[in-house]
């Protein structure tokens, strides 16, 4: 936007409108204030995106930025992004020399914000949208539509990653997921299966084609990964916190690293008769199985929300984002099929796990019930699912050691 001397003078030339945003700033005197800054980015994130001209008055007349307090500028304004806008926007901040009118030189800032994959607000709890050249809030009605829009209730996992490019994608991973040579050009492929997607603009992967063949998704989808952490008690508390690590990358590398974190930390307790018989705490089957559940129907579209993978030293809890459609319940969700993300899911159903050599996700709608089946009859309790505002959690228990001769083996 605005990528020529040109267009940037004709822009200036032209005054504020829905693209393009004008802020002077005096460095030692008025600095623009923090939570107008942030309403601005957030205006522009909501609608269509757009530009910051920093050091550029009202009129459009070049003020510039001192030379020697470029990097203080820029540290501000990427702070405001990060830190006063929620969730966090990435900018894409430039420098260009442009003539004052007085034929002098001045260094403005170009702050392209574009338009957001979910709904921004300030930090001060405002949700702006940018028509024309002004900011104003967003009515209930209008915030209602953008969720709506955003993925809360529409298919969030075929929305284009506005900040990702088709560089993000793994060709690798692609081609190993097709298979065969394809017999129609690259960029119509990825199209027709929804790896990548164009909204009047450049292709760009979906939110599903970067989880699931992306390089990094991390990087476009900060809240894409696993938090799993281990500790030597039985609550969760950071005194009882052996080890932590986050487990990210493409999706299959977070259902393979979180298997294999739980089979490095659980306990295997050893009984001798004639031989070793371990006694391991959990069934990785049974494991793996929650693992993809998790990770195939969380919500994607709740900013700042991961998924959370705790050992304890009696059961497994893992977190999930995402609360439960209005027509699913707790009762029914083994006898229920509900896909949250489907092309996620599509996707799974035809990648190979590197750990365990079969597809990700081998059966719909069996999930649930193979994992209160499977982990009551490893473990003589039953696993429970529970739900906390917008996170399900999931408590898998722990097979008792064959040392604890007062543990319970009945089912509960």
């Amino acid at each position: 936007m605005f990528d020529t001397s040109d267009e940037i003078q004709d822009q200036l030339r032209a005054g504020e409108d829905s693209r393009a945003e004008f802020k002077e700033l005096v460095i030692g005197g008025h600095w623009p204030n923090t939570e107008a800054m942030a309403g601005e980015m957030v205006a522009f994130a909501n609608a269509e995106g757009g530009v910051l001209f920093v050091g550029v008055s009202d009129a459009g007349i070049v003020r510039g930025i001192p030379e020697d307090r470029l990097a203080d500028v820029e540290t501000w304004i990427v702070g405001i992004a990060m830190n006063n806008c929620d969730p966090p926007i990435r900018p894409i901040v430039r420098k260009e020399r442009l003539p004052r009118p007085d034929n002098s030189d001045a260094i403005v800032m170009l702050v392209e914000v574009r338009r957001g994959l979910y709904v921004h607000r300030t930090s001060g709890g405002r949700y702006y949208v940018r028509v024309g050249s002004t900011k104003r809030d967003l009515t209930a009605t209008e915030l209602a539509r953008q969720f709506q829009q955003r993925g809360r209730l529409f298919v969030f996992d075929e929305q284009p990653v506005p900040t990702a490019t088709v560089e993000d994608l793994d060709r690798a991973s692609c081609e190993r997921y097709f298979g065969t040579p394809p017999t129609i050009p690259w960029p119509e492929l990825l199209r027709n299966t929804r790896i990548i997607a164009g909204e009047d603009g450049p292709d760009r992967p979906t939110v599903a084609g970067l989880l699931a063949f992306g390089n990094a998704p991390r990087a476009h989808l900060p809240s894409a990964y696993i938090e799993a952490a281990v500790y030597r008690g039985e609550r969760l508390a950071s005194d009882d916190l052996v080890h932590a690590e986050k487990i990210d990358g493409p999706i299959s590398s977070q259902i393979d690293g979180a298997a294999a974190f739980v089979e490095r930390f659980m306990l295997r307790p050893a009984r001798k008769h004639a031989g070793r018989e371990d006694h391991p705490q959990y069934e990785v089957d049974v494991v793996h199985e929650a693992i993809v559940n998790a990770v195939a129907h969380r919500d994607y579209s709740i900013s700042g929300s991961k998924i959370r993978l705790m050992l304890l030293v009696d059961r497994l809890e893992l977190y999930s984002p995402g609360a439960l459609p209005n027509s699913l319940t707790i009762e029914t969700m083994p006898f229920r099929v509900f896909t949250r993300n489907q092309l996620l899911v599509s996707f799974l159903s035809r990648i190979k796990s590197a750990r365990t050599g079969r597809v990700l996700l081998e059966s719909r709608g069996e999930g649930v019930r193979s994992i209160l089946e499977g982990g009551e009859r490893h473990s003589g309790r039953t696993p429970s699912y529970e739900l906390f505002g917008e996170e399900l959690r999931l408590t898998i228990w722990a097979r008792p050691s064959p040392h604890d001769t007062s543990a319970s083996q009945g089912s509960c």
